[in-house]
C-alpha cells in the first residue's frame, strides 16, 4: 500500500507536471518552428499581393517561437525538432490551406498547455495564453490570404 501511495505521490506532485507541461511545450515549440518554416517556403511560391502577407505572419510566429524558447530555457529544456511536412499542395491555396490546419492545432495546443500550466506557474500560463490568442487572430488573417487564392488554379 505504501508503494502505491509513493506512485501516486509522484505522479500527482509538482515537480512531475511541470516535467509533463515542459515536454509538451517542447513538442509545441518544434510544431511552432515547423509552421514558421512551412510559411517561409509557402511565401516564397506565392504572388505578390500574397507573399508579403504570408511573411509578415512568419515573421510574427518567430516571435511566438521565442517567447516559447525562453520558457523552455528558464527550466533547460529543449524544444522538440519540427516534424517535416509530407506534402506541402500542388496550388497557394492548398499550400495556405495545410498552414491553416497547423495554426489552428498550434492554438489549440497552446491553449490546452496554457491552461494545465495555471496551477503550476501562472506567469508562464499567462504568456501561453497570450500567444495562443494571437495565434487564433493570424489563423483570421491566415485564411483572408487563403481566400485570396484560386483553389482550382495549380501554380
Amino acid at each position: 500500500m505504501a508503494t502505491a501511495m509513493g506512485f501516486f505521490q509522484r505522479m500527482f506532485s509538482p515537480v512531475s507536471a511541470r516535467a509533463e507541461l515542459l515536454e509538451e511545450l517542447a513538442v509545441l515549440a518544434g510544431r511552432n518552428q515547423g509552421l514558421v518554416d512551412r510559411l517561409k517556403r509557402h511565401a516564397a511560391l506565392t504572388f505578390s499581393n500574397i507573399r508579403s502577407g504570408v511573411e509578415a505572419l512568419a515573421e510574427k510566429e518567430e516571435l511566438h517561437v521565442k517567447v516559447i524558447h525562453s520558457i523552455l530555457a528558464d527550466h533547460n529544456v529543449w524544444a522538440k525538432l519540427p516534424e517535416a511536412a509530407l506534402h506541402d499542395g500542388s496550388s497557394n491555396w492548398a499550400r495556405l490551406s495545410g498552414d491553416l490546419e497547423v495554426i489552428g492545432a498550434l492554438a489549440a495546443g497552446l491553449r490546452i498547455n496554457a491552461m494545465e500550466w495555471e496551477s503550476v506557474d501562472e506567469a508562464v500560463a499567462g504568456k501561453l495564453l497570450q500567444v495562443a490568442i494571437e495565434d487564433d487572430d493570424r489563423e483570421r488573417e491566415l485564411r483572408k490570404l487563403a481566400l485570396k487564392c484560386d483553389a482550382l488554379a495549380l501554380d
